[in-house]
């Protein structure tokens, strides 16, 4: 965190990166440069390069901590439990990417805005998606196991899901008036209402 020396501000690595991304955020990360990061931090471009190599280790740094928050999703206990089905994993899922998402916006938003124009955009953008095939096979195996809709590719359905998650990045607003409770609950419900096998009527 920020504190002050002698009347000077200095920071940590984490806090220069928070800072690096809020800024990757609002202006996009190829037209962010280290000297308006250094000017945002209140310190000097040598102060920047004391903590951190460079603009990619930033980035690298970053989004590596958010798909990390991601991955560890999938081994919630919430998730992993024998007697969770697939529709249940599904649920858990959505609703702890959601907190992932709000904990860590500026860094997702910009992990979402990528398009692989570096080798180690490219890397972090495979990581992202070994995530959403990870989702796609509990989606499929929900299908396969008259769970959700067989009529839709697992795949496509994932997309969409994941999508209407992801697309909080662009509204949300943590100290907003909707409650973060009450937006998981909304992500969840039009999912699973979306996805659920139709149940036969006894009439």
């Amino acid at each position: 965190m920020p504190r002050s020396v002698a009347g000077r501000r200095t920071h940590d690595a984490e806090s220069i990166v928070r800072i690096a991304f809020s800024l990757f955020r609002e202006r996009g990360y190829d037209a962010t440069t280290i000297d308006q990061v250094a000017v945002r931090a209140g310190v000097t471009k040598a102060a920047i390069y004391h903590h951190v190599s460079g603009k990619e280790a930033i980035l690298v740094n970053g989004v590596t901590r958010a798909l990390d928050a991601l991955f560890a999703v999938l081994e919630d206990p919430r998730v992993t439990a024998p007697a969770a089905t697939p529709m249940d994993q599904l649920e858990q899922i959505l609703r702890a990417a959601v907190e992932v998402e709000v904990e860590h916006l500026d860094e997702v938003a910009v992990l979402l805005r990528m398009r692989g124009n570096t080798s180690v955009e490219s890397a972090i953008m495979q990581r992202r998606r070994e995530f959403d095939e990870a989702v796609a096979r509990i989606v499929e195996e929900a299908m396969r196991r008259g769970e959700a809709r067989a009529d839709l590719d697992p795949h496509i359905a994932t997309r969409l899901i994941l999508g209407m998650a992801n697309s909080l990045t662009e509204w949300i607003r943590p100290a907003g008036e909707m409650s973060r409770e009450r937006i998981v609950d909304a992500v969840v419900g039009i999912a699973r209402s979306g996805l659920s096998a139709p149940t036969e009527s006894t009439s």
